[in-house]
């Protein structure tokens, strides 16, 4: 039998499936259901194949036998960066579900071929170890666990429990495009290594996932996460970055490495802005527009050594009412 990960964090929750009735989703739905594990369903049609449409009815017509909700999104013509852009969809559409429907984990079907292929490509472009984990990671901001009990599990050994258990599952052919990239390292690099050290792979990835720094936001009812630390590394500001959803690149993290020595100010994407001031790192939403502090605020905020962007977000949270409690979590750090 198939050894599921992190089964304890679902026992007693609110779980959504991303489903895509392919083979990886199709496992984990029957998996989960064999430990009666309460969940329902997310799929979306991105309208790109024929049998996108069949895809759904079949998450439907196992919801409907096994007495689930099935959540559906046909989703808007993707014309251009389809991979990226279907992405932000996905996640979003979860993230609405979760966040209207209260659930507390959001299950995917990663498994260790996936892990692997991410952290090779990853790996030969050049990057950070934190994005080389990417396939880890949660990429939203809604707060819910992402969950994902594949991951010590190969493609080969949840296509042998397919067969076995005569399960049917929708194959997806532009897996075997090799002019995607994600495909051709597939081919030619991460399955012939699996084949031949799968057990040592899945440890070390395991192992660099547990080495890398935590860094956790402070999350405040209505109002958006933020992080506050000290002496702050790339590798945190590259964390935390990652949970806003932006993935730096790697000329953006030797800029901040570059920048760490001294106080500096910068907005990514227009979304979040990094400041370090005296020995703090605040990393918070950026707001485009233009607030007028009232002056005892600016006051307020210089006496507790405050940048002036993170300023622009003490004054959201307080048009909401939840200016002392942003505070309060500052006088923590």
């Amino acid at each position: 039998m198939l050894r599921l990960e992190f089964l304890e964090f679902l026992r007693d929750g609110r779980n959504l499936l991303a489903f895509s009735a392919g083979v990886d989703s199709s496992a984990l739905y029957f998996l989960l259901r064999e430990r009666g594990i309460s969940f329902d369903v997310a799929i979306v049609d991105y309208g790109i194949r024929k049998q996108s449409r069949l895809e759904v009815e079949r998450a439907k017509t196992l919801c409907f036998w096994d007495k689930r909700q099935c959540f559906v999104k046909v989703a808007e013509p993707i014309l251009k960066d389809f991979e990226h852009t279907a992405r932000k969809v996905r996640y979003a559409f979860f993230e609405e579900i979760i966040k209207e429907q209260d659930y507390c984990n959001l299950i995917l079907a990663h498994q260790l071929n996936d892990a692997f292929e991410w952290f090779l490509m990853q790996f030969c472009k050049g990057s950070s170890l934190l994005t080389m984990q990417g396939c880890y990671e949660r990429q939203g901001i809604v707060d819910y666990r992402v969950v994902r009990p594949l991951l010590k599990i190969s493609r080969q050994e949840i296509l042998e429990y397919l067969r076995k258990q005569r399960i049917f599952y929708f194959e997806d052919f532009s897996n075997l495009d090799s002019k995607f990239l994600r495909n051709a390292f597939r081919s030619r690099f991460s399955n012939p290594l699996l084949e031949s050290f799968k057990d040592g792979i899945a440890f070390s990835l395991e192992q660099l996932e547990n080495e890398i720094v935590d860094v956790k936001p402070f999350r405040i009812p209505s109002l958006e996460p933020f992080y506050v630390f000290r002496n702050g590394s790339v590798e945190q500001i590259d964390r935390a970055c990652k949970m806003c959803g932006i993935l730096l690149s790697r000329t953006q993290r030797l800029d901040l490495k570059a920048r760490l020595g001294g106080e500096f100010s910068v907005v990514l994407q227009g979304r979040i802005s990094i400041e370090k001031f005296w020995d703090r790192i605040f990393i918070a939403p950026f707001n485009v527009r233009a607030v007028a502090i009232p002056k005892e605020f600016k006051e307020k905020y210089r006496k507790l050594r405050i940048p002036k962007r993170f300023r622009l977000f003490l004054e959201n949270a307080r048009a909401l009412n939840k200016l002392e409690a942003v505070l309060v979590k500052l006088k923590g750090v």
